[in-house]
């Protein structure tokens, strides 16, 4: 072998034992990467679990560990924001919230994106900016998060940083009621009631406004109260308005309390009880409902001194 050959196999060796120790060293790197990684998942449980535990200190201490061996962690970047938001475990602060939020949501995370829209909705930590607003919303709702869709509806209902859109409004609104947000169902039974961004259509108000009363939203409990009582886009049934105006009233909805008191006064869905009617005029008196106050002072004088209890 010539002085050339010994040289060039002595370069290949060289660059052989090269490769393979860079191969070594990114293989070892790797491994430690994944140990940082799974290190810090942990540390997220844990946080989680005395999260759940009301622990919020050590729920706290637990993800700011987990952040410093993994800075891009979205999800302990979201419990952080979460953290500063509420006061949780750290004095509140919505300016920390908020760059943590953002930190999240440009890595895609549709809770950190719906919450950083809510910053911007409310001016929280950052100016407020209906526009911004919308576009972070619009993010988490095309990934499908349900309470993203119903804050994009009432944005299009409001014209908040969009063009007013009640079409826009009635279809997010619908994507979120559709997954069970109550709220949502609510203001999609009230666009179909009033025909704002779909055909007017009753039966389907009711529909609407059921779902989110058999999940106890207090307005479509009363809303359904009035649909029963009136026969709008229902039969008209006194005993089911009786029933959801009860289940509202019992939630402090002084306006159902009102309605209770006058079908217990005319017996309509329920036998007639004054003593039934006045503690449901008086509930909602008391929150200063003013046709309740008046019925209560004819009440009282016609019962004279009638014990009143709840049956």
């Amino acid at each position: 072998m010539s002085a050339g050959d010994d040289h060039a196999a002595l370069v290949l060796a060289q660059v052989t034992a090269l490769t393979r120790g860079g191969a070594k060293s990114l293989a070892t790197r790797g491994r430690a990467d994944l140990r940082v990684r799974e290190e810090a998942e942990d540390w997220l449980k844990k946080g989680l679990d005395s999260y759940h535990r009301r622990r919020f200190g050590d729920a706290l201490a637990c993800f700011e560990r987990g952040i410093q061996l993994n800075p891009n962690h979205s999800e302990l970047q979201l419990r952080l924001g979460i953290m500063y938001h509420e006061g949780e475990g750290v004095p509140k602060d919505h300016a920390k919230a908020f760059v943590w939020f953002r930190r999240a949501a440009e890595q895609g995370d549709a809770g950190a994106q719906n919450n950083l829209g809510y910053a911007y909705h409310q001016g929280e930590g950052v100016p407020q900016d209906f526009a911004q607003a919308a576009a972070w919303f619009r993010k988490a709702s095309e990934r499908g998060l349900r309470d993203a869709q119903h804050s994009l509806g009432v944005i299009y209902a409001a014209g908040d940083g969009v063009a007013q859109d009640y079409e826009q409004a009635a279809m997010w609104y619908r994507k979120a009621a559709d997954q069970e947000h109550a709220e949502a169902q609510f203001n999609v039974g009230t666009c179909y009631f009033y025909g704002q961004g779909v055909p007017q259509d009753g039966v389907m108000a009711a529909y609407y406004w059921r779902k989110g009363g058999e999940q106890g939203h207090m307005e479509s409990q009363y809303t359904l109260g009035n649909l029963y009582l009136h026969g709008w886009g229902v039969q008209q049934d006194y005993e089911q308005a009786a029933v959801w105006y009860r289940r509202a009233a019992e939630q402090g909805e002084p306006f159902a309390q009102s309605e209770l008191g006058d079908l217990y006064s005319k017996g309509l869905g329920v036998p007639q009880d004054l003593a039934q009617a006045a503690i449901w005029y008086r509930e909602a008196a008391q929150q200063g409902h003013s046709d309740a106050q008046q019925k209560l002072g004819l009440l009282d004088v016609s019962r004279r001194g009638e014990p009143l209890s709840r049956s």
